[in-house]
């Protein structure tokens, strides 16, 4: 795909009041990009939209909830009137909620699943009409590793995540000579503030599966899908391209560690009580692009990246040895 000039074009940025949502608007506001900006809580977004007038962009602020069709509607109805066009959708709002499959509410299965799968969904129908009348355009979805793999106490995330990256495939098949593209982000753990605003049936406050990365990692990948569309991004090497590669060969490895220790690696040393968090009303105390869990070391990524490839490689020497023997 031939890279685009980006500048002048108009995203929507859905999820805007912290965290990825936060920080790609700040990054495609630095490339030219012009924004209109989307979530539940208006007092963050303004404070969004403040940054991005500080550092000369543009930016459009229309709060809404991904989960009320009305609300969808009017985002996208704000966006063209104001600026006359709609070229990117950038899909990121998303939630999760922490506990055993069988011990979390029904409510907070279907509420994930209606904000992270059915958000994206009612936002792609909003604009793709706009986009078809256009003869252009760009769904970005941003997604999660858990896309394609699992974790402990996140059942439903990841649910809708695998649910929501299926459905971005078939899009793109439908939309295919369009000129209308669709990428995809998987996004590592990242340090947003979803681990202070996330539900929990725990008594401990929930954290990322580490390592965890800063998300300006992500934003700049958000940016790089926009200028060249049409691809599924993994913005990391080590909670991203060596996950998916250890996976392939040896999936013992993760189910081994995610099995014994992943409900431990998502728990913090902090008492919380907190069993609704911003599943059904957003908390407006925090917002911004970063969050409680500070990024890892450099040095620790380094290292663990040098252990799992080195594992890596034995499993591959030692399923190649078992290959040549069996001839």
């Amino acid at each position: 795909m031939k890279r685009q000039d980006v500048k002048g074009q108009v995203a929507i940025v859905t999820g805007a009041s912290s965290g990825v949502g936060w920080q790609s608007a700040v990054r495609l506001a630095e490339a030219g990009v012009r924004l209109c900006v989307t979530a539940r809580t208006a007092q963050a977004l303004e404070r969004l939209r403040d940054e991005v007038l500080q550092r000369g962009g543009e930016c459009l602020v229309v709060p809404g909830d991904v989960t009320v069709q009305e609300d969808v509607e009017r985002v996208v109805r704000e966006c063209l009137a104001h600026y006359g066009r709609v070229d990117v959708l950038v899909n990121n709002a998303g939630v999760q909620s922490y506990g055993l499959f069988d011990a979390l509410p029904w409510e907070h299965i279907t509420r994930v699943l209606d904000v992270n799968c059915l958000g994206f969904m009612r936002f792609a129908r909003g604009v793709l009409p706009h986009f078809r009348r256009q003869g252009r355009g760009h769904v970005l979805n941003v997604q999660s590793m858990l896309s394609r793999g699992g974790a402990p106490l996140l059942s439903a995330y990841t649910a809708s995540k695998h649910a929501t990256l299926g459905w971005a495939k078939a899009l793109r098949l439908e939309l295919e000579g369009t000129g209308i593209e669709v990428s995809n982000i998987l996004v590592p753990s990242v340090d947003t503030n979803m681990f202070a605003h996330a539900p929990t049936l725990l008594s401990r406050a929930p954290a990322p599966v580490p390592p965890t990365y800063d998300v300006d990692v992500v934003a700049r990948s958000v940016v790089a899908a926009v200028r060249r569309p049409g691809r599924t991004r993994v913005p990391v090497f080590l909670q991203g391209r060596l996950i998916l590669a250890l996976d392939a060969v040896a999936p013992w490895v993760g189910q081994f560690l995610l099995g014994h220790f992943g409900a431990r690696m998502q728990q913090r040393d902090e008492p919380v009580e907190r069993r609704e968090g911003n599943l059904f009303q957003p908390m407006t105390r925090s917002y911004g692009p970063h969050g409680p869990v500070p990024p890892t070391p450099r040095w620790k990524r380094y290292s663990a990246t040098a252990g799992l490839a080195a594992l890596a490689g034995g499993v591959v020497l030692g399923v190649a040895g078992l290959a040549r023997a069996a001839r």
